[in-house]
């Protein structure tokens, strides 16, 4: 039995199934997908891409850090902002219930 339950969205639209019914997600996936939809909300992806080498960059590492924990279903002091080597920005944080949950943010917002 799960705790969290939430609709699967992607690219902004509702999965559906073989069916054509609605597919959900649970636990540490709708954990995932909350913490995405914040960043796209607040618009910080953006700032974070676009601001590329400066001192904006950092600020706006905090301000997701901050973002990310704020959800009561993150264990405080776990969230971390990655760069990789090929360029694309991470946001990585462990769950109290159900383990670490990773987001990539992407150009167009975040994964």
């Amino acid at each position: 039995m799960s705790i969290y339950r939430d609709l699967h969205i992607s690219n902004g639209d509702v999965v559906l199934d073989a069916g054509l019914n609605p597919s959900y997600l649970t636990d540490r996936a709708a954990i995932a997908q909350d913490i995405v939809h914040a960043i796209l909300d607040t618009g910080l992806a953006h700032l974070l891409i676009s601001d590329r080498g400066t001192g904006v960059t950092a600020d706006t590492q905090i301000k997701l850090k901050l973002l990310v924990e704020d959800d009561v279903r993150i264990m405080p002091g776990t969230v971390r902002i990655e760069q990789s080597s090929s360029g694309h920005w991470w946001v990585l944080a462990d769950t109290i219930d159900f383990g670490p949950v990773t987001a990539q943010i992407t150009q167009g917002g975040a994964l």
